[in-house]
């Protein structure tokens, strides 16, 4: 399920989601379901589609017109990757996306509460959800939070055959948060691996990549990015 609805005591709630013969989608809560919940509700929202959007905007609405507090955890945030207008003639995706979060907002029987993303992309889009959207807290998890959740992931960095993969200039400074919170429990500080790649800005499409390595056999790599 893309998308769950879970209590104040974290217990999940059966919402029907179908889509009408035209087209529009249709969220339903049965309604004695709906009367029975009261303060914070958490919604956890996987979305992988414009319909696992709408379909989130309006089973909010639902809610804060019921008079519920909404957290909504988004573990890969919409458009993240488009944070900013890459070339002329396309949008600002991250900026629409942050405002469509905001159109439920004027419910004033309810309101919106938490929001947490996982490993963002970059700190335009907690930017954004803060300017655009009436959340009261926004949360990025970060990917070392995220990968420590993990038993075997954080065995497997604490291993000397282990290198990190970088792969790109963006995430230079992610890969190194995760090598730096591993560092100390290792003999040795894990190695990184810069890979480069050019893209063209218009279509998207990769024209070229590097690995700054010439062998790395017998080794286990790793690697950590934000999709």
């Amino acid at each position: 399920m893309a998308i769950q609805l879970l209590d104040a005591a974290r217990n999940e709630i059966p919402v029907k989601f179908t889509q009408f013969s035209g087209g529009e989608r249709h969220v339903q809560i049965d309604e004695t379901t709906l009367g029975s919940l009261s303060g914070n509700v958490l919604v956890r929202a996987k979305m992988a589609s414009s319909q696992d959007v709408m379909d989130y905007l309006l089973l909010e609405n639902i809610l804060l017109n019921q008079g519920l507090t909404v957290d909504l955890e988004i573990p890969y945030f919409p458009y993240a990757r488009q944070d900013r207008i890459c070339a002329v003639g396309q949008a600002f995706s991250l900026d629409v996306m942050t405002k469509l979060l905001n159109i439920n907002a004027n419910k004033k029987a309810g309101k919106q509460g938490k929001i947490t993303v996982w490993d963002c992309h970059s700190e335009v889009t907690t930017a954004l959800l803060a300017a655009n959207t009436s959340f009261k807290e926004v949360v990025n998890l970060s990917s070392v939070e995220i990968i420590k959740k993990s038993e075997a992931l954080s065995a497997l960095l604490k291993d000397e055959k282990t290198v990190l993969i970088c792969p790109d200039k963006g995430a230079k400074a992610r890969t190194q948060m995760v090598a730096d919170a591993f560092n100390s429990e290792r003999k040795q500080p894990i190695t990184i691996v810069q890979c480069d790649k050019k893209r063209d800005p218009v279509t998207g499409k990769i024209l070229g990549t590097h690995v700054h390595a010439t062998d790395l056999s017998g080794l286990t790599a790793v690697i950590t990015d934000d999709i």
